[in-house]
């Protein structure tokens, strides 16, 4: 009987917003522990019924209800949530970048039934959560090349993880961690109360994360998509007040789309409207980098929306470069260093090392043989000392003046690296006897160093967020920056802290801030 009462009430709820004109009927179909029943409305009322045979109608019946298809709210308001008046389209949200935050925000959107637009300029999802790829055709080298691990210091974000964990997205990466003396060669173990922290990271890759988040129904992502201003918005003559996003490609110019075949040919700007609201994630977004290097004003400067812009401008980045490491591995051949991952100390040009083999789900985690791939952060110092000239700060991937940068940072920070490395095979883990354990001196004695087999580099512009727009986003948006005059949202890790975390939390509050401003109730759903 709850059964069919469901049943029918489901068929209802689908034919109330359309009327008996426009509605011809519906079938909806469920399964109860092996057998179906079925619901159908002419749209003058509902009926169900159970097709189950009399001795399949036990306590059994509600163990494994799985309804086919329900993309409706089972509550009793009128109008779908995200929803206009009653049969209307899903209420349209743009979303400024695909990293962490923009997706989280765009996942709560799409949970609360709107329909969501991600533009980002890169060519894969993630952000600073990426993973890269290369190496021979199926070796499997990859490497986390910007966040290295995720920790959930509230419980807001620990069951954001949890949800994660349990898509099969995230895994807990475990090991030895602590810090490298690079002066003195010694590895030191983090204590006890460190070493219970938990370490998550993306499976297979630090960017599965933000794949599955793009993947969520009602989600549509838009990649090579570099935005360059925005059009209509609230009190202009656009229908509704709604906004256009202005964008170009961001690929090779092959890619893109141009007026004429000449030199001086222009690049033809592509305009996607009907947004209710904009959510802005990407700090390049308020960047004078776009004058510099493209001669146009900062995208989020066309908006009006000076909570938002104000807010994010006050967020400044510290630059970073990564080092991205291969070298051999075999049952014979000691591991580059003796742990997954360490603080550096003593270096002027290296603070941390992790062995990206190491995490779950890798295609060289637990390999007997072949490669092992690691991953070489900078120091601040170093980064900023290269920053400092023009050349270097406004190089565009792809330009000879880019790929020199990366060469030499390459090679730099390579020498660094082997030079720890040496010392360490010939030195001590700290902690150790003098006569150490077998498995110890396998680790640390010997003095040679594995065969390097490709050494990269990557230059993160926007690495680490200062705290400059914290004070800023707490008081306008509980971690984001809203406007809700204009209905645009800023928000990302420079809102909250440099985290993960950071930059999860700001996305959900994003979202919450947008579905206040279309009066749309919020939705609990997993991400």
């Amino acid at each position: 009987r709850a059964l069919l009462m469901l049943a029918s009430r489901i068929v209802t709820r689908v034919a109330r917003p359309c009327g008996p004109k426009q509605f011809r009927g519906v079938v909806v179909v469920a399964t109860v522990a092996g057998e179906w029943v079925a619901a159908s409305s002419s749209g003058r009322g509902a009926r169900a019924s159970l097709g189950l045979s009399p001795s399949a109608r036990s306590a059994r019946m509600m163990s494994s209800l799985s309804v086919v298809k329900a993309s409706m709210s089972l509550d009793d308001d009128d109008g779908a949530a995200g929803t206009s008046p009653a049969g209307a389209s899903p209420r349209r949200v743009a979303v400024i970048g695909a990293g962490i935050s923009g997706l989280t925000a765009a996942s709560k959107l799409a949970a609360a039934g709107c329909a969501v637009t991600v533009l980002e300029t890169g060519r894969g999802v993630g952000g600073r959560t990426s993973t890269r790829r290369g190496g021979p055709d199926g070796a499997g080298w990859q490497w986390d090349h910007g966040a290295q691990y995720i920790t959930a210091k509230t419980p807001a974000f620990q069951h954001i993880v949890d949800e994660w964990a349990a898509a099969g997205c995230a895994a807990e990466w475990r090991g030895r961690f602590g810090v490298l003396d690079a002066a003195a060669g010694v590895f030191t173990p983090e204590g006890s109360e460190a070493a219970s922290k938990q370490r998550w990271v993306g499976t297979p890759g630090m960017s599965s994360i933000a794949k599955h988040l793009a993947k969520l129904p009602g989600v549509t992502l838009l990649l090579s998509r570099r935005v360059t201003g925005f059009e209509g918005g609230p009190g202009s003559d656009a229908e509704g007040g709604n906004w256009t996003v202005v964008h170009r490609g961001s690929g090779p110019p092959a890619d893109r789309t141009w007026e004429g075949k000449s030199e001086g040919a222009k690049e033809v700007a592509d305009r996607t409207g009907g947004f209710d609201v904009v959510v802005a994630s990407d700090a390049q977004a308020v960047s004078d980098r776009s004058r510099r290097v493209y001669g146009e004003p900062p995208p989020l400067e066309s908006a009006a929306a000076p909570v938002a812009w104000e807010g994010m401008k006050l967020a400044a980045h510290v630059p970073n470069f990564v080092l991205m490491l291969t070298v051999a591995a075999g049952p014979d051949t000691p591991p580059l260093f003796p742990f997954e991952g360490a603080l550096v100390t003593g270096d002027d040009k290296v603070a941390w090392i992790s062995n990206d083999s190491s995490k779950p789900g890798r295609p060289t985690h637990g390999a007997p043989g072949g490669a092992q791939c690691w991953v070489v952060q900078c120091t601040k110092e170093y980064a900023e000392q290269l920053m400092r000239t023009g050349t270097n700060k406004d190089s565009v991937p792809g330009v000879g003046a880019h790929k020199s940068l990366l060469d030499q940072v390459a090679e730099e920070m390579l020498a660094a690296v082997i030079s720890m490395a040496g010392k360490i095979s010939a030195g001590t883990v700290a902690g150790t006897t003098s006569e150490p354990d077998a498995g110890a001196v396998a680790e640390t004695s010997g003095g040679a160093v594995p065969e390097v087999l490709h050494a990269a580099a990557h230059r993160w512009g926007m690495a680490f967020p200062t705290d400059g727009a914290f004070a800023a986003a707490a008081a306008a948006g509980d971690g984001c920056l809203p406007d809700p005059d204009r209905r645009v949202v800023g928000c990302g890790d420079f809102c909250v802290s440099p985290k993960v975390e950071g930059a999860a939390l700001s996305g959900a509050a994003a979202a919450q801030q947008a579905l206040n401003m279309l009066k749309v109730p919020a939705v609990r759903a997993s991400m």
